[in-house]
């Protein structure tokens, strides 16, 4: 996929971009892959249903959608009624992984279910297996350091195919496979292409940009949805 010159600028376009960034991860060969949409109060079950059909177009009904529990997988059963794969919790043991899988779909993994994830990775194997905005970075739970090893193990195993991050009305980070990661600035004209990194750019990274570009650090808008970026978490 080239590099587009512009930002999504709607949850469905940033959806129909983290589809087509999947299937160029899935062509190249990528088995461990997470789409992250960081948007406030963002439902991820309908991003989650397009991913969904995505995959059925790809793998037939020879794929997994895993949730968190039980309780959320009834209510895509519900919602979902022309989604003809299986819909199951992540706790819902051998029947999570099937010998006829060819692939599977967590969707908003917490933190509480590193340990589960990490031994269902296990019986997957080298069958792809895709993340859809996994939280397992949650500030409340697991701080011990076995928790954060877990957790550290447990993402380097993964690729972050998409990403799209709004940093308030200043700007956002984002990434779209195989390209490098981008840090946007929103300017009086729109969103600007300021910086391109090969990795995740952290917070230090990302206040030396701002500062080097414009004098003013990031730390101060970090983390919400504002202005340009609103119409995404509808």
């Amino acid at each position: 996929m080239d590099r587009p010159d512009y930002l999504p600028d709607s949850l469905e376009a940033a959806t129909a971009e983290a589809i087509a960034a999947l299937r160029d991860a899935l062509a190249a060969g990528c088995t461990r892959a997470i789409i992250d949409l960081r948007f406030a109060e963002l439902n991820v079950m309908p991003v989650a249903y397009e991913v969904a059909q995505a995959l059925t177009a790809i793998f037939g009904d020879e794929w997994q959608a895993l949730f968190t529990d039980a309780g959320t997988a009834a209510l895509a059963k519900r919602d979902w009624q022309d989604v003809t794969v299986p819909l199951r919790g992540v706790n819902e043991g051998r029947a999570a992984v099937r010998e006829s899988d060819r692939a599977f779909l967590l969707v908003s993994p917490s933190a509480t279910e590193s340990d589960g994830v990490e031994k269902l990775l296990e019986r997957v194997g080298d069958r792809p297996f895709m993340m859809l905005n996994p939280r397992l970075e949650n500030a409340e739970v697991g701080l011990g350091l076995a928790a954060r090893r877990l957790r550290e193990r447990l993402m380097s195993r993964f690729e972050v195919i998409y990403y799209l991050q709004p940093l308030d009305a200043r700007g956002a980070i984002h990434r779209v496979y195989p390209q490098p990661w981008e840090v946007w600035q929103q300017t009086e004209e729109g969103m600007t292409l300021m910086k391109t990194l090969p990795l995740r750019p952290t917070t230090d990274e990302l206040d030396r940009i701002f500062r080097q570009q414009t004098g003013t650090p990031t730390t101060t808008f970090l983390s919400r949805l504002q202005q340009f970026f609103n119409a995404l978490s509808r």
